[in-house]
């Protein structure tokens, strides 16, 4: 009778580990969030305030779907659960896109730049990694879809940020005001620097090995 290889059953269950626990950690993150954002509701009229809603619910689906969709072991053994999950993250984006736009204007501040950029550039790379699968670009489909998670997360880290992690900031920009401005484009611009870090090591060892196979 067949036995399964241990290997693969350890590797497996450890990045099943690993993605519990960083679900755990979004949810918790997008719990977090919802209890530091709810005041900012009052920003905004009452007639849209479920535009403010539907950005935080597309958001936590977002949050709680896109570990699954980026641990490769999870990915690869699930297809079928990958793609579905996939059509989910982008319709929850999509989502929290609309709701963004259908609040402005709101109230214009030195964070609303940071967050229209970030947002967009969101929409951008979730596209490209729509179109990269559909013309089966695997790593540009996963490099994509890895920016996209990482500018969405933003909406979540920076409310941590501003709230924990403004001392750091503050070594550099001792104003408010300015500590808060720098901290919104810090919370994503740093994050994305590191995915770009991560998938420029990939794509250089993919592409050293299409020349070796030339």
């Amino acid at each position: 009778m067949a036995t399964a290889n241990p290997v693969k059953v350890q590797r497996f269950s450890w990045s099943g580990l690993l993605t519990s626990l960083a679900v755990v950690l979004f949810i918790a993150l997008v719990v977090r969030f919802l209890s530091l954002g709810i005041p900012g509701v009052a920003r905004h009229p009452a007639d849209k305030h479920w535009a403010y809603w539907l950005h935080i619910a597309g958001g936590s689906v977002v949050m709680a779907l896109g570990p699954f969709q980026l641990i490769a072991p999870i990915r690869n053994r699930f297809r079928r659960y990958h793609r579905w999950a996939g059509y989910t993250f982008v319709g929850a984006s999509i989502a929290a896109f609309i709701g963004f736009w259908a609040v402005q204007p709101g109230d214009t501040d030195v964070f609303f730049l940071s967050q229209a950029t970030a947002i967009s550039l969101w929409m951008l790379a979730m596209g490209a990694a729509v179109i990269a699968a559909r013309r089966k670009r695997l790593l540009t489909h996963q490099h994509n879809m890895t920016r996209a998670f990482v500018l969405a997360s933003y909406f979540v880290v920076v409310r941590l940020m501003d709230k924990y992690g403004m001392g750091a900031v503050g070594i550099f920009a001792s104003e408010k005001a300015a500590a808060n401005a720098h901290s919104d484009w810090l919370a994503w611009v740093v994050p994305l620097v590191l995915v770009e870090v991560y998938y420029g090591r990939k794509w250089d060892r993919l592409l050293k090995k299409r020349e070796r196979l030339a």
